[in-house]
C-alpha cells in the first residue's frame, strides 16, 4: 500500500514539474506561427495567398517578391538609415547608461533612489504622449527632419531601462576589485574600462541588444519627426507600402517585413546565450 501511494506521489510530482511545458508550448506556437505563415506567404503569388483552404507550403516558390523589395526606390537608403540610427543611438545609450548605472551603484548621493525611479517615467508614458512635445521642441531648435533628432530621441528612450539593468549589475561587483585597481594607480575611468566593463560584459551586451532592437523597430518617432522620403527607416517604409504597392499585395509586404526583421533575428541568435546570461545573472545577483 505504501509503495502504491509513493508511486502515485512520484507520478503527481513528475506531472506537476512538467506542467510548465504546456503554457510554454502554447506561447511558442502563438508567437512563431504568424512568423512562419508570413515567411511562407512571402514566397506566394497574390492570388495564392487568398486560396481556400490556405496552404502553409507554397505551390511554387516565387522569389520575385524579394527581388521587388530590393529593387524598391531608395530601399538601400532606408536600410542605411535604420542601421545608422540604430547603431549610433545604441552606442550613445550604452555609454551614458554605463556611466549613470555606475554612479547609481557606487555613489551614495542624496535622493538617488528616487531619481533612479523617476528616470523610468519616460518608459511608463505612452509614446503617443511624447510625440507633440518632441515635435515642438525639435522644430524650435531646427532639428526637425534630421538624423540628430532621431538619434537623441532613440538614445533617450533606451537609457532608462539600460541604466536600471546596469545599476543592478554594478552593485554586485566586489568593491575590492576596484579598490585594488585604484591602489595600483588606476584613475576612475581606467577602473571602469579595465575592471567594471569586462566583468559586466553580459549585462552590457544585453542592454545593447535591447537598445538596438528598440531603435531598429521604432516607428512613431520616425513618422512624426521626419517628413522627407530620404529620412525614412525600414519600419516607416513598411507602413508606406500600402500607398506604393497597394495593401492587396500581401506577398510583397510580407517579404519586406521579413527582410526588416531578419537582421535582428540573426543578431539575437548569435548573442542569445549572452543575453540570457545577462538577464539571469542580474536577476540572481
Amino acid at each position: 500500500m505504501k509503495k502504491r501511494t509513493f508511486s502515485k506521489y512520484k507520478l503527481k510530482k513528475a506531472l506537476s514539474d512538467k506542467m510548465y511545458v504546456v503554457p510554454l508550448a502554447i506561447l511558442t506556437i502563438w508567437t512563431i506561427l504568424p512568423l512562419i505563415w508570413a515567411f511562407s506567404a512571402s514566397f506566394k503569388t497574390p492570388v495564392e495567398v487568398y486560396n481556400t483552404p490556405p496552404s502553409l507550403i507554397p505551390e511554387n516558390f516565387n522569389f520575385d517578391n524579394y527581388l521587388r523589395v530590393f529593387q524598391f526606390p531608395n530601399f538601400w537608403t532606408y536600410l542605411f538609415n535604420s542601421t545608422f540610427l540604430a547603431i549610433t543611438s545604441t552606442v550613445l545609450a550604452v555609454v551614458v547608461s554605463i556611466l549613470a548605472g555606475y554612479a547609481f551603484a557606487r555613489y551614495a548621493f542624496k535622493w538617488r533612489h528616487i531619481l533612479l525611479l523617476f528616470i523610468l517615467v519616460p518608459r511608463i508614458l505612452p509614446r503617443a504622449a511624447l510625440i507633440v512635445p518632441l515635435f515642438t521642441g525639435m522644430t524650435a531648435v531646427g532639428l526637425y527632419d534630421t538624423y540628430l533628432a532621431l538619434i537623441l530621441t532613440y538614445t533617450a528612450s533606451s537609457v532608462p531601462l539600460a541604466t536600471w539593468i546596469l545599476a543592478g549589475f554594478f552593485k554586485v561587483i566586489p568593491k575590492s576589485l576596484e579598490e585594488a585597481a585604484a591602489i595600483d594607480g588606476a584613475k576612475p575611468w581606467q577602473v571602469i574600462w579595465y575592471v567594471v566593463i569586462p566583468i559586466s560584459l553580459p549585462a552590457i551586451i544585453t542592454v545593447s541588444i535591447f537598445s538596438l532592437r528598440e531603435a531598429w523597430n521604432e516607428f512613431p518617432f520616425a513618422l512624426s519627426l521626419t517628413s522627407s522620403s530620404d529620412m525614412r527607416t525600414l519600419p516607416y517604409q513598411l507602413f508606406m507600402l500600402r500607398d506604393s504597392v497597394g495593401i492587396q499585395e500581401w506577398p510583397v509586404v510580407l517579404a519586406f517585413a521579413i527582410v526588416t526583421i531578419l537582421p535582428l533575428l540573426i543578431l539575437y541568435l548569435i548573442f542569445e546565450k549572452r543575453v540570457v546570461n545577462g538577464i539571469v545573472s542580474g536577476a540572481v545577483k
